[in-house]
């Protein structure tokens, strides 16, 4: 059960208290450490603990839960640090104290790795970590193949212009509700929300959808068909490929590569 929900201000001043008590050379944290001392100031995660609150027991006995925001921050400095091995994670939790402060934990009190799957299981509103069931799928009839050099015929023809009345007859589209769906509020509430808040996305109001039809390499099938003759004029290695390797670059109003929130700039 969630009982007491440590603010921002409560955890910074964990943070500075640790960090005053496990390096007396503050040289040493400025030199390796200080872009994820800055980066872990400035999120506030505190509204991940209201968010998740419903997927805590609401039994008062037991042990008591990590806090949800040091948990998420946690995930996010892995992430950060490139570490996707929880074990190796928890090892690193361990061994570096400056990171186990930054996550909101005592160095001497670092949470196993089965409390971040249990964590994981929290987020992820799924029955099962797969996304679709292991159920064979209907063999259908084969698709005839074309000539040499030829693209096939697209599979959903005219599809765009289906998508496009749609939308234009209003006609109410129904959301079935997905495993994911709460990531997808923890980012809007976190982040995206924040960012339209300090103005960073512009006018969220009046959004434009751009696409100018970019080829952009994907992991799509390596044995692809060339639409180009980049080989037979020998021009290196090209990356024309069929539309399963090809994506069309959409921006949405601005291309975010960095955003900034509590006025200090970050890479998403």
């Amino acid at each position: 059960m969630l009982k007491n929900v440590r603010s921002h201000e409560s955890y910074l001043s964990f943070v500075v208290e640790q960090l005053d008590e496990l390096y007396k050379d503050k040289a040493f944290l400025k030199t390796f450490y200080s872009e994820p001392i800055i980066w872990c100031s400035l999120i506030d995660l505190t509204d991940a603990t209201m968010l998740l609150r419903h997927r805590y027991s609401s039994n008062p006995r037991g042990r008591k839960p990590r806090q949800p925001c040091d948990m998420l921050r946690s995930l996010m400095l892995m992430h950060y640090h490139h570490i996707s091995s929880i074990d190796k994670w928890v090892y690193t939790l361990k061994t570096t104290p400056v990171l186990a402060v930054l996550s909101g934990f005592s160095p001497y009190n670092v949470p196993g790795v089965g409390t971040f799957y249990d964590f994981f299981n929290r987020l992820w509103l799924g029955s099962t970590p797969h996304l679709s069931n292991r159920n064979n799928r209907k063999l259908k009839k084969p698709r005839k193949k074309g000539k040499k050099n030829q693209k096939q015929e697209p599979k959903n023809p005219k599809i765009v212009e289906k998508l496009v009345k749609r939308a234009l007859k209003n006609k109410d589209i129904k959301y079935t509700p997905k495993a994911h769906d709460q990531l997808q509020m923890i980012f809007q509430s976190l982040f995206v929300n924040k960012s339209a808040t300090q103005g960073l996305l512009g006018d969220t109001m009046s959004l434009s959808i751009l696409g100018d039809g970019s080829p952009v390499v994907t992991g799509g099938r390596p044995y692809g068909k060339f639409l180009c003759d980049c080989r037979k004029q020998e021009i290196g290695n090209a990356n024309a490929r069929d539309n399963s390797q090809t994506l069309t670059l959409i921006t949405v109003g601005i291309v975010l590569e960095k955003s900034t929130i509590m006025g200090e700039a970050y890479s998403w």
